[in-house]
């Protein structure tokens, strides 16, 4: 009786344990696939704000993660060319990635809705909380990404623009005919409003173009100008320090098939470091701005800064002609109810501005 009881027994704890085993062998191979890797690109370089900013946001996502998500970084277009990244997200070639918006005004139309303006909210943590309202209110900007396959994970907002040259600018009259390199876009629209006259060039010639004289300022972000130096060209250099609104951002944006197989922790986690993102940057920018500005000043660069009262009448000058090329480029896009965006955009601008 002992006997069979026994073999009973020894019986039993075998199929237990071969039900276990199953389970684990069961269970496994879903523990294992919690693992994934994503491919960041960026035609950006591997160092900079842009860099350090990106890799702040993934480096939390894979904290917060517990490392169930990590990330193959590839900077400095190694994976996808800057112009080609909208499509190369699209396709998969990357699972996320930098869009510098400005490089695609026609696909990614709704998402250009705030470059007409120059007077607005003016500090980076502002005018971030300002595009995330407007995005979270404009589903019309959440569409037309998923066209290209693509959900926002982030948005990168610009420091303090400004203007410099070795010819003496001391206010934003003083560009009146000087010929002024401009990325393009709005950019160039609002600065040739003032008289300037705009010269085109990629930012890696601009150097040698204020050098020999072709080119006599260059309007960009504070912190390009210091990234190129241009502060050291001719005897006297002096630079304008422009406190406007910005309306060109970047974006980080995940691939839509990517992220719908994540998990619901997952989305949440990503989602919720993107809009921290913004509160970095902020950091960022201002820490940098202020120690470039006294570098320059170190140098021997004359810095002033434009005042409001220029800026509100630089507003009246360029805004106007700014917004119905706007409304007139959406209805060609074929962009539906975009005199309400463009609205809603205004009031959102009023209600953030300092």
């Amino acid at each position: 009786m002992n006997w069979g009881k026994s073999h009973f027994n020894v019986h039993r704890n075998m199929a237990i344990a071969l039900i276990i085993g199953t389970l684990i062998l069961f269970f496994a191979p879903s523990a294992m696939a919690k693992k994934i890797t994503l491919r960041y690109a960026s035609y950006n370089p591997p160092r900079g704000m842009g860099a350090q900013t990106a890799i702040w946001m993934m480096d939390e996502i894979t904290k917060r993660s517990k490392e169930d998500v990590n990330f193959q970084q590839y900077f400095g277009g190694t994976l996808i060319k800057a112009r080609e990244t909208l499509r190369g997200i699209q396709r998969g070639t990357a699972d996320m990635g930098y869009l510098f918006v400005p490089y695609f005004p026609k696909e990614l139309q709704t998402w250009t809705v705030a470059e007409p303006f120059v007077q607005g909210p003016v500090s980076p943590a502002r005018r971030g909380s300002f595009f995330w309202e407007l995005y979270d209110h404009s589903p019309e900007m959440e569409k037309q990404l998923k066209q290209w396959n693509q959900k926002v994970v982030a948005i990168r907002v610009f420091g303090m623009h400004s203007v410099g040259g070795s010819k003496p600018i001391k206010s934003l009259i003083d560009l009146k005919k000087q010929r002024v390199r401009c990325a393009g876009g709005y950019d160039a629209l609002h600065m040739g409003d003032f008289g300037a006259k705009i010269v085109f060039l990629k930012g890696s010639e601009v150097y040698s173009a204020m050098q020999k004289g072709a080119v006599d300022a260059n309007y960009t972000p504070l912190t390009s100008y210091y990234k190129y130096r241009l502060y050291e060209i001719g005897k006297n250099p002096h630079l304008l320090l422009i406190p406007q609104f910005v309306g060109s951002i970047g974006l980080v944006t995940i691939n839509l098939d990517t992220w719908n197989n994540l998990s619901a922790d997952l989305k949440k986690i990503i989602s919720e470091v993107g809009r921290e993102y913004s509160r970095i940057q902020d950091e960022k920018i201002r820490e940098l701005e202020k120690e470039y500005i006294e570098n320059m000043k170190t140098n021997g660069c004359n810095i002033f800064q434009v005042s409001k009262e220029e800026i509100k009448n630089w507003a009246e000058v360029t805004q106007g002609p700014s917004k119905i090329k706007w409304i007139t480029s959406a209805r060609e896009q074929g962009v539906s109810g975009a005199e309400q965006l463009l609205e809603r955009t205004e009031n959102l601008i009023r209600k953030y501005t300092e």
